[in-house]
């Protein structure tokens, strides 16, 4: 994020004081997760609606290694599928097995979009590694090095390679074998633009595979003749992988080689998910809207990254973010609510183990983020987790947690939720109808005084999934629908979020 040369601070949110910060040594936290408690909070209550707590198990990660749960293994039968070169790893097994369920899924997917029976592959699986001879692989050169560390589609001799020793284990190492399968959809995804003749830049190509994967994945959960039993970890895991194969933040949509950013393969995926192949067969150029830009000059030698704390005012991401959060919600509440004006949180507390601050009167034990409903902040464990929190997700990723705290402030004002899920999720679209309004303009600017970097939606994305617990998904639902959630809420403006 950057500070915008749009707006003047004092113009929009009056001044504050910087956040109470405690000079205390915090031990490293096992684990971080948000909770959200439902309407709000009685006086004299210590939970609050929306909360990091520590608990055991550690989930944080950077974006390339973002997961919810561990990585898990899927054991299916075995599969006599012809794969060149099979070193005949279990791995293997499972992409033998999505291979031959993507064959059936196409057989009956294929005509319904359109209109033409579907052909099978012809040209033949290829799994490779580094002593794998060049000379028979599709689409090889000279050095087999070349391809490794990728799968792909060989359109010229309609065969699938993938690099069995470095990439497709990789991947399963750190988010479950069943990524691997959604990997092999995303190039059966190329499979079907080769038979339907689909044509447009490379950001969409990619985007629209990403699209077919979400569209088998959501038949793998939910059809009769699946061959994976996945479940929301499985779910959860697959949608981290395909947002660590984002492209660098900075890059061009318009590069002959993008792929897309983390926020639009995550969302592309979604869109598969939920709307099917039909949704799928409709991409075009522009449709989906690929949110990549370049970085300004300035972002050039920050990567995009405000401080997260100096000992200047109005130098970091923290003296940002809160006082342009009160002044979107001074702007955005009353069409919400009919007229009534949001009623603004005080000054945020920043803490540390041994300086619990209270909430409703008692001390507030375990959470490192909260809202505290009763006393009108929002609190945060500064030296330990938002310092973990910024090292892995960067300045937009401690923003955007902020940003659902606040959100979940609305919800709470607005009475808009029934129970803890629909409270998580419409807090979670409320940052993202946030994030959206302070989009870069076409001058880079936004009117508040804060403006979206390049890979700030990923890193909003990247913190959603990893910071939280299978406590959390029990009562929050899974991070698909977290992720989800906030997307609706950039693209849709925050009158999306009370319907979640």
């Amino acid at each position: 994020m950057t500070a915008s040369p749009a707006a003047d601070p004092a113009a929009l949110a009056p001044a504050r004081p910087r956040p109470r910060r405690a000079a205390v040594a915090v031990a490293a936290l096992a684990a971080l997760a948000v909770v959200a408690a439902g309407c709000g909070v009685e006086a004299g209550d210590t939970a609050a609606p929306g909360a990091l707590r520590t608990d055991e198990g550690i989930v944080g990660s950077d974006v390339e290694e973002t997961t919810t749960t561990e990585a898990t293994t899927t054991t299916l039968p075995e599969i006599d599928l012809a794969i060149e070169g099979d070193d005949g790893s279990e791995l293997n097994q499972v992409i033998a097995n999505a291979i031959d369920d993507l064959e059936g899924f196409w057989a009956d997917a294929y005509p319904e979009a359109y209109d033409d029976a579907y052909e099978p592959l012809s040209g033949g699986l290829f799994a490779i590694d580094s002593g794998t001879d060049p000379r028979g692989v599709p689409c090889a050169g000279r050095d087999i090095t070349e391809l490794l560390d990728n799968a792909f589609y060989c359109p010229q001799d309609d065969a699938v390679v993938w690099d069995q020793e470095y990439f497709m284990p990789d991947l399963a190492d750190r988010y479950g074998a069943f990524t691997a399968a959604v990997v092999v959809a995303h190039e059966w995804g190329h499979v079907i633009q080769g038979r339907s003749g689909f044509d447009g830049p490379s950001v969409i190509v990619e985007l629209q595979a990403d699209c077919f994967a979400g569209a088998w994945t959501a038949h793998e959960l939910d059809g009769a003749d699946a061959r994976f039993d996945v479940g929301t970890d499985d779910l959860d895991q697959a949608l981290a992988g395909v947002l660590s194969l984002r492209d660098a933040p900075g890059g061009s949509a318009s590069d002959p080689l993008a792929h897309g950013s983390g926020f639009d393969r995550v969302g592309a995926f979604q869109d598969g998910f939920e709307d099917g192949v039909e949704r799928c067969a409709e991409f075009t150029n522009g449709d989906p809207t690929p949110f990549q830009w370049e970085f300004s000059g300035e972002e050039l030698v920050t990567g995009g990254d405000l401080p997260l704390s100096t000992s200047e005012p109005e130098d970091d991401i923290l003296d940002f973010t809160f006082p342009v959060l009160d002044a979107y919600w001074t702007d955005t509440f009353p069409q919400l609510s009919g007229g009534d004006d949001w009623d603004p949180l005080g000054d945020p507390v920043a803490f540390g183990p041994d300086d619990r601050p209270e909430c409703g009167g008692s001390p507030v034990e375990g959470y490192v983020l909260f809202v505290c409903v009763p006393d009108r902040y929002v609190g945060f464990d500064l030296e330990d987790t938002f310092a973990q929190l910024y090292d892995q997700n960067g300045d937009f990723g401690v923003a955007a947690l902020i940003a659902t705290q606040y959100g979940l402030d609305v919800v709470d004002q607005l009475g808009s939720a029934d129970d803890e899920v629909a409270a998580t999720l419409q807090g979670d679209c409320f940052a993202g109808s946030f994030a959206g309004a302070i989009l870069p303009d076409e001058n880079g600017e936004s009117p508040y005084d804060l403006v979206l970097s390049p890979g700030d939606l990923d890193e909003a994305v990247s913190a959603l999934l990893t910071f939280r617990s299978a406590d959390d998904r029990e009562r929050q639902g899974p991070g698909f629908d977290r992720a989800r959630a906030f997307r609706a809420g950039v693209l849709q403006g925050p009158d999306a979020c009370t319907d979640l």
